[in-house]
C-alpha cells in the first residue's frame, strides 16, 4: 500500500480486461506510472531524507507540510511538466496523481514556487546533503568501486540561459547566444555507452560566468561524500574537458590521487609539443583523419613544471586538409591504456553529453521553476534526484526479468510514467488503476507496483 501521509488514499493496479472488479468510475489518469514510481522512492527511503529539510515557512492546518511539497516537485519532474504551471492542467485533475502521494488534492503550482523560494543557502546545503545521502546508499557506482571494478565519472557544465531581469544571480557568460544571461550547471555523472545504469552523483549552480575550475575542489569533496575517500578508489576515473585542465586543477586531482584523462587547457601546447617532435614522430593512425602519438611522462604545460602528467599528442585532418593539434593529460600508465586506447577512452565522454541532452528533454531543466537562487539550486538538485530515482525504478523493478529494452529518461517518462489507464473507486474506499493489457511495461507495474486484493468476505453469523 502506498501511503505518503500515514492516512491518505492508496493506488493499486490491475490489468483492464481481466476478472470484474467492482468499483465506482471515477474517470481516467494520464500519469499511470507515476504511483509506482512514488512506491518505490519511499521503499528506498528517498522521502525520509528530503523530511530533514526543513524551511522557515510556516505551515496551515489547511494547506500541505514541507515534506508534501518535496515530493510534489519531484513527482511533478517525474511526470515531464515542463513548469509549474503545468501541475496545474496535468496533475491537479488527474484523480490518481494527487492519491499517489497520499493527498486530497494536488499542490497549485504557486505553493510549489513558493516552496522553491524559500531555500536560503543553508537550506540548499541541507537538501545537497539529503541527495547524497540516498545516492551514497543505492548508487550502483559506490558498489562497483567498492568490488574494484573501474567507474568512470564524467565532469561537464551546461549552461542555462535565464533572461528575464527578475532572475537572482543570472549574468552574461559563455551561454548558447551572445549576450544571454543565465547559469552553469556543474555536473559530476556516472555513465557509459554500453548501457550502464546512469546516475548523477553531484550538481551544482554558478551564475552565468563562472568558470569550470570554480567547482573542481566542490565536486572532488562531493565525490568523496558519496563514494567515499577517493584516494583509496583505484578503479576511479574521472574524465574531464579541456577548460578543468588548468594547471591548478591538474595539481589538486594528484595531490588528492585522483586518476584523470582531459585535453590540453591550451591547443597552442599541443602545437609546440608537435614542433618539439619533428619529423621522427611515431605516429599512429587511428582513422584516415587521425592520429596519436605517445609523448611520455612530463610537464603537463611549459608553465607548471611541478605538475607532471603522461601527455599524448592528437593529430587531425580538418578542413582543407589542414592538421591540428590537441593534447590529453593523464595519470593513467600506457601498460593499462595504449595512446590509441586513451583517445577512444576520453572521446566516450559524449555519454554526459548525451545525459544533458536527455534531462533537459525529460526534466525539463530549461523551464526554471524559480527566480531566486536558492530556489533554482534546489530545483537542479530535485532534478538530479529524479533523474537517479527514475534510473533505479526502471533497473530494479521494471526490467529485471522482463526482456524488456532499456528506456531513457525521456522514454521513461513519456511511455511509462505518462501511461493513460482507468480509474475506479474499490470497495474499501482506495483508488484501482486499470492498465492497458497490452502495453508492454503493464505487467510490470501490476506485479512490483502498490497491491491491491478485494476485501475478504465477513464470516457467516454462528
Amino acid at each position: 500500500m502506498l501511503d505518503s501521509t500515514g492516512d491518505g488514499a492508496a493506488v493499486a493496479y490491475r490489468l483492464d480486461g481481466g476478472p470484474g472488479v467492482d468499483g465506482e468510475a471515477v474517470g481516467s489518469t494520464g500519469r499511470a506510472g507515476l504511483a509506482s514510481f512514488l512506491a518505490f522512492a519511499e521503499r528506498i527511503g528517498a522521502w525520509d531524507a528530503l523530511a530533514r529539510v526543513r524551511l522557515p515557512v510556516q505551515e496551515r492546518r489547511t494547506g500541505f507540510t514541507q515534506r508534501q511539497k518535496h515530493r510534489a516537485v519531484v513527482a511533478a519532474l517525474a511526470a515531464g511538466c515542463k513548469r509549474a504551471r503545468d501541475g496545474d492542467f496535468a496533475l491537479r485533475p488527474d484523480p490518481a496523481a494527487a492519491a499517489a502521494l497520499g493527498l486530497d488534492r494536488w499542490p497549485h503550482s504557486s505553493q510549489l514556487t513558493r516552496h522553491l523560494r524559500a531555500f536560503r543557502p543553508q537550506h540548499v546545503a541541507a537538501l545537497r546533503a539529503a541527495v547524497e545521502a540516498v545516492t551514497a546508499e543505492h548508487a550502483l557506482a559506490r558498489r562497483r568501486l567498492r568490488r574494484g571494478e573501474r567507474v568512470v565519472v564524467d565532469l561537464d557544465q551546461s549552461p542555462i540561459s535565464a533572461n528575464g531581469r527578475t532572475y537572482q544571480g543570472a549574468q552574461r557568460g559563455r551561454l548558447k547566444k551572445k549576450g544571454d544571461r543565465g547559469y552553469q550547471a556543474t555536473v559530476a555523472f556516472a555513465g557509459d555507452t554500453g548501457g550502464g545504469e546512469d546516475e548523477v552523483l553531484a550538481a551544482f549552480l554558478d551564475p552565468g560566468n563562472a568558470h569550470a575550475t570554480w567547482r573542481v575542489a566542490d565536486a572532488l569533496d562531493a565525490l568523496e561524500r558519496v563514494l567515499g575517500p577517493l584516494g583509496r578508489l583505484p578503479g576511479l576515473v574521472l574524465r574531464v574537458d579541456c577548460q578543468y585542465a588548468t594547471g591548478d586543477d591538474l595539481a589538486l586531482l594528484r595531490r588528492r590521487r585522483v586518476r584523470f584523462v582531459g585535453r590540453a587547457f591550451r591547443d597552442a601546447t599541443a602545437a609546440a609539443w608537435a614542433r618539439e617532435l619533428g619529423p621522427d614522430a611515431r605516429w599512429v593512425e587511428l582513422s584516415p583523419v587521425k592520429w596519436v602519438c605517445e609523448l611520455g611522462w612530463g610537464p603537463a604545460a611549459a608553465t607548471r613544471p611541478d605538475v607532471v602528467c603522461r601527455r599524448v599528442l592528437v593529430r587531425s585532418t580538418g578542413a582543407r586538409h589542414r592538421a591540428g593539434y590537441t593534447a590529453l593529460l593523464t595519470d593513467i600508465p600506457a601498460d593499462e591504456l595504449d595512446a590509441a586506447a586513451l583517445e577512444a577512452f576520453y572521446e566516450a565522454r559524449q555519454t554526459i553529453e548525451g545525459w544533458f541532452s536527455e534531462a533537459t528533454a525529460a526534466l525539463q531543466l530549461k523551464g526554471l521553476w524559480s527566480r531566486a537562487v536558492g530556489g533554482l539550486e534546489a530545483f537542479l538538485l530535485l532534478a538530479a534526484l529524479t533523474a537517479n530515482l527514475l534510473n533505479w525504478w526502471t533497473r530494479r523493478q521494471l526490467l529485471p526479468g522482463s526482456g524488456l529494452p532499456h528506456l531513457g529518461l525521456r522514454q521513461l517518462v513519456a511511455r511509462v510514467v505518462a501511461l493513460p489507464a482507468r480509474v475506479l473507486r474499490a470497495p474499501d474506499g482506495r483508488l484501482l488503476l486499470l492498465l492497458p493489457p497490452d502495453h508492454p511495461y503493464a505487467r510490470r507495474l501490476v506485479r512490483d507496483g502498490p497491491g491491491w486484493q478485494p476485501p475478504l468476505p465477513l464470516p457467516a453469523a454462528a
